[in-house]
């Protein structure tokens, strides 16, 4: 019993000691003059790279499905999502720059529709490839073979 309570205790610390030690860095790299907007600029990018990975994680699996208008219908659906994924990335970037204009300010009241569609697109996208592929066998007919 005095093994599980240390157990749990120790994790507490360690988790503890780590919001400590990266409140310390944050507050040390907060001091370094412009530093405020990297980190700002990392923030609002990092969405973005993750839907890119997604949309070239499923540009390879592209290849993979069976049917024709499977593989067609996903290439038109991932090159949409890439062009919106591009698109409002550039927007955020620009109003990050706090650049002036009727649409950016529409843009930045509307930004999370942008990445609702995104999501919605990378799933449709994988439902297209899915629909392409071959029926799995069910498991009785495998153990068969």
């Amino acid at each position: 019993m005095a093994l599980l309570f240390g157990a749990v205790a120790g994790f507490v610390l360690l988790v503890v000691i780590l919001f400590y030690i990266l409140k310390l860095c944050s507050i040390t790299l907060f001091n370094i003059p412009g530093f405020e907007y990297i980190f700002q600029f990392i923030i609002v990018i990092i969405p973005y790279v993750i839907f890119f990975f997604g949309y070239n994680y499923m540009h390879t699996k592209i290849g993979g499905a069976k049917s024709k208008p499977a593989q067609v219908a996903g290439r038109i659906l991932m090159i949409f999502g890439s062009l919106l994924c591009f698109f409002s990335m550039l927007m955020a970037i620009l109003v990050l720059f706090k650049v002036h204009n009727e649409w950016l300010v529409i843009f930045n009241d509307n930004s999370h529709y942008a990445f609702i569609a995104q999501i919605l697109l990378l799933f449709t996208t994988a439902a297209m490839i899915a629909t392409g592929d071959a029926k799995e066998k069910n498991w009785m007919d495998r153990e068969r073979v």
